[in-house]
């Protein structure tokens, strides 16, 4: 049965109205979304926001006794751990709307695993050999 143009047109307008209340929603969900990662003795946690932007830190006396170096390698950790939860999380959220071709971009931006995300932070000042933008939208 062919429908007549103000059906097409109702039914367009019916798909957008729902396209925009999917949009809204995520992004909703998104501005509320956050992930924490912690030591097992809760000494240290991290939290980030869906971008990956880090959030919150927590840092008691007993991970200052263990030098900088130390918390400096827990903290790049932690909110590596903490990222890799959140886009995993922001991917299972986009996926009902984004389609397929979506999802694999979003996907192919996110690190391959928790330590690429600090990959940089490890880096000594002056060494960046990357010419390329960040690829992940959790830096």
């Amino acid at each position: 049965m062919e429908q007549s143009p103000e059906q097409w047109l109702a039914a367009m307008q019916e798909r957008a109205d729902e396209m925009v209340r999917q949009s809204q929603e995520i992004q909703q969900n998104l501005q509320d979304m956050a992930e924490t990662a912690a030591e097992a003795d809760g000494s240290v946690s991290v939290t980030v926001s869906a971008n990956g932007a880090l959030k919150d830190l927590h840092i008691d006396k007993q991970a200052f006794s263990r030098g900088p170096e130390h918390l400096k390698t827990t903290i790049l950790r932690l909110a590596g751990q903490a990222q890799a939860k959140v886009a995993g999380r922001v991917v299972e959220t986009v996926e009902p709307v984004a389609g397929h071709d979506g999802l694999e971009f979003l996907r192919s931006q996110l690190p391959a695993d928790p330590d690429a995300a600090n990959d940089q932070a490890r880096r000594p000042a002056g060494d960046d050999f990357d010419d390329e933008p960040p690829q992940s939208f959790l830096r």
